[in-house]
């Protein structure tokens, strides 16, 4: 399915290296880099995603409703606006990512086609439900840098060319009842920034039928947000920061759309059965959750512990039980009294 990893030039510079160059010499290189991506052989996306995939858009559309409507549990009502803000021509749509659900039901309601970032060390089947579009397939293991590199080269080839690439800059799912995105890495940015393409914000918010016999999606609503430019001399920090706004605003405007409950509000069954829900999606993609958070940009600095999200657990009486971070608060608060 994939092609084998190609040698990388030694003249490819890293990050760091970028940093060192003269204004003049980063156009003369990303000069150089876009001729030679222009001209490469994609190695780490799977064939005919550039021939053939486009062409099977119709069919890959409803194969996604299909699957979508398998993963809700039921027929789900999928709303989409906002595509007044995507540009002309080759573009990156940057969402947000909550689940095994965001990689379906999007695709029906994109008037591209879009060629998928796709982690290539999860289940088959489920990269084989998502091959019509094409995929760049990625490992996450510390062993493949070169794989991650050509993965690099393939999505500026891509775009170059004239089509469009889908990531998910969060690297993981968001298994968070309470956070509106995780840590990113400005991986997407700097491939824009190479390939000289806008970045569009993308963000997908579900409605759960939690009073029905077995607890499912009824509603997904997708927007998309105003186009991000990345230029040869702006910060890829401050560009992150941007897209992190973005995204934040257009999901908590989402939330609030819908009307969601204080989070004081929700009961511990409502947390557990949506952390049931998260862990059998979890299962689905033969993903752990233990792994998932490994994965995840920074997960074990003060931003998760502080939050102790994703995993808050429960006992036997259905109540919800203290991490070590929750604990230790809890103490503190008791010294001084409050």
């Amino acid at each position: 399915m994939r092609r084998a990893n190609q040698e990388i030039p030694s003249w490819i510079l890293s990050n760091k290296e970028e940093c060192r160059l003269s204004l003049e010499d980063k156009k003369a290189y990303f000069e150089k880099l876009r001729e030679f991506c222009g001209k490469r052989k994609l190695c780490t996306t799977t064939p005919g995603a550039l021939s053939v995939a486009p062409k099977l858009k119709k069919m890959t559309e409803k194969i996604a409703r299909k699957v979508s409507g398998v993963l809700a549990g039921g027929e789900i009502e999928v709303v989409s606006d906002g595509q007044e803000n995507i540009p002309d021509g080759a573009v990156i749509f940057a969402m947000s990512h909550q689940g095994i659900m965001d990689n379906f039901v999007w695709m029906p309601e994109n008037p591209r086609h879009c060629i998928l970032l796709h982690h290539g060390d999860v289940n088959k089947l489920l990269i084989l439900a998502q091959l019509n579009t094409g995929l760049v397939l990625v490992s996450k293991k510390p062993e493949n840098a070169n794989s991650r590199i050509n993965n690099k080269l393939d999505m500026i080839s891509i775009l170059l060319r004239g089509h469009c690439m889908h990531y998910s800059p969060e690297g993981t799912w968001n298994l968070s009842p309470n956070k509106l995105h995780l840590p990113m890495s400005y991986g997407f940015l700097e491939v824009a920034q190479k390939a000289g393409v806008p970045v569009v914000p993308m963000v997908i918010e579900y409605t759960y039928d939690t009073a029905m016999p077995k607890e499912r999606i009824t509603k997904a609503h997708i927007r998309y947000g105003k186009s991000i430019t990345v230029g040869l001399l702006d910060s890829l920090k401050e560009k992150l920061h941007e897209y992190e706004e973005a995204v934040s605003t257009m999901r908590w405007k989402l939330i609030e759309e819908k009307g969601i409950y204080q989070r004081k509000n929700i009961t511990n069954l409502d947390y557990i059965n949506y952390m049931k829900g998260n862990l059998k999606t979890l299962e689905l993609g033969q993903a752990s959750l233990e792994a998932e958070r490994q994965a995840m940009r920074g997960g074990n600095d003060e931003f998760y512990v502080f939050h102790h999200i994703n995993d808050v657990p429960w006992d036997a009486w259905g109540e919800l039980k203290g991490t070590e971070e929750v604990e230790r608060l809890k103490k503190i608060n008791r010294i001084h009294g409050i």
